[in-house]
Formats: structure tokens, C-alpha cells, sequence
């Protein structure tokens, strides 16, 4: 949404929260630099609750640059627009909504 004609120029100069790069990436990186690297990924599936879960679970992480970009009624038309979208990324289930999260770690030390 940030690239969109209505949000760019509002968005244009925010650092927006990008994904991580692939496990590889960072052993490759790490050992480069002389280190040994255990490096993995994994996606825990999180069961949310509640009318707009992912929403709320984003405005905590990586919606606090945009939100902050934007006067309160900016912001507020921006949640709402954005809500729509997760919901129908995420639609919600009898016992709640299926949000996958992925992480990536990766563990370095120097070879002795």
C-alpha cells in the first residue's frame, strides 16, 4: 500500500519494515567474515483472536513508522484500508485467525 498513488507521497521518506533475507544469506555473510554459522529459519503458526488480530499484531511491530508518517485521520483511513486487505489475506476461523510468522536465525563464533 505504501507505493500506492494514494500513499507515496505520504510514505515515500518512511523505512519501512522489510523481511528477512534466506538463512543462506546470512551464513554466507558470517562466514565471510570468518566465522562458523548455524543459520535456520522456521514459521511458527500463531492463533489469533479478536474482530482484526493481524492488524492489532502489526501495529505493534511494523506498521510504527507508517503510523507515526501520518496525522491521526491519515493514519486512521490507512488502518482501515490496510485492515481490509489482512482480512482477506487472513480471514478468520471458527477457533481464530491463522497467522504464519517467520523467523530467521543464525548463530556466529570465530573458529578458535
Amino acid at each position: 500500500m505504501a507505493a500506492s498513488a494514494r500513499w507515496r507521497p505520504l510514505l515515500r521518506d518512511v523505512e519501512l519494515n522489510r523481511q528477512s533475507a534466506d538463512p543462506s544469506d546470512y551464513a554466507e555473510l558470517l562466514s565471510g567474515a570468518g566465522c562458523e554459522v548455524d543459520a535456520w529459519e522456521t514459521t511458527y503458526v500463531h492463533i489469533l483472536q479478536g474482530t482484526d488480530p493481524v492488524l492489532e499484531w502489526y501495529q505493534g511491530t511494523g506498521l510504527r513508522p507508517v503510523l507515526a508518517a501520518l496525522d491521526a485521520d491519515r493514519a486512521a483511513d490507512f488502518l482501515a484500508e490496510y485492515g481490509t486487505h489482512l482480512r482477506r489475506a487472513y480471514p478468520p476461523s471458527p477457533f481464530g485467525t491463522i497467522f504464519p510468522f517467520r523467523r530467521v536465525f543464525a548463530v556466529a563464533h570465530r573458529a578458535a
